[in-house]
Parts: C-alpha cells; sequence; structure tokens
C-alpha cells in the first residue's frame, strides 16, 4: 500500500467519526431526552473492515499500531515518541505511522513513550 493511499484511508476514517459525532450532537437537540452516543449511526461494519485492510496491509494484525493511533492517540492529537532500531520515531500523524509500520519490526526491545499532548 502506498503511502497516499494509507493516509487517505486514515482521513476518511477519522472525517467519518468526526462526521457521525456531529450527527449524533443534532439528533440529540431534536430528541433532547437521548444520549448523544446512543444516537451515533452504526456504521462500524465497513470503518472495521476497512481497519482491518490496512492492518492486513500494514503488517499490523499482531501489534495494533494502527488502532493505537486512531483510538488511543486519537488521531495523532496526542503525540507517542517511539525508539525504533536506535531511531527516534514520532507518531503525531497518518504520514508518521505509515514510515513507523513499512520497515519490518522485529526488534523486540523497542521503547515507548507516551507523550502526551501533541505540540
Amino acid at each position: 500500500m502506498n503511502k497516499e493511499l494509507f493516509i487517505g484511508a486514515i482521513g476518511a476514517i477519522q472525517k467519518q467519526i468526526e462526521y457521525d459525532i456531529e450527527v449524533s450532537k443534532h439528533l440529540g437537540r431534536a430528541f433532547p431526552d437521548a444520549f448523544e452516543a446512543n444516537l451515533l449511526p452504526n456504521n462500524n461494519i465497513l470503518r472495521d473492515a476497512l481497519i482491518h485492510i490496512l492492518k492486513v496491509e500494514m503488517n499490523d494484525l499482531e501489534d495494533n499500531w494502527i488502532e493505537y493511533f486512531l483510538w488511543e492517540l486519537d488521531f495523532g492529537k496526542k503525540r507517542l515518541d517511539v525508539t525504533q532500531h536506535g531511531k527516534e520515531v514520532k507518531m503525531s500523524n497518518a504520514a508518521e505511522l505509515y514510515d513507523f509500520l513499512r520497515p519490518l519490526r522485529e526488534d523486540e526491545n523497542m521503547k515507548i513513550y507516551d507523550g502526551g499532548e501533541s505540540e
């Protein structure tokens, strides 16, 4: 998978989630007794399929870096610094995630520093 396609796919997932949240907020105004989280569209089937394809293409089925980036790092809003093969790697956007995943990662001693919010 080339870098542009990977970045586009991550961006599409992010845009869909942001759109879904906006829709649930508007529905929440129309249905004030409902919880906005319950008003989110149930479109996780397509999203999960796309994430699985990305994981297969990037050899990330076991390590789950892609899902970590999406959910724990909130699409890079929270920065993560990783030492990979003796080099410090930042993971604050889809391009950096791609660069991190691209090489075969057989280094069992990968050190991770969760630096909190991105600057």
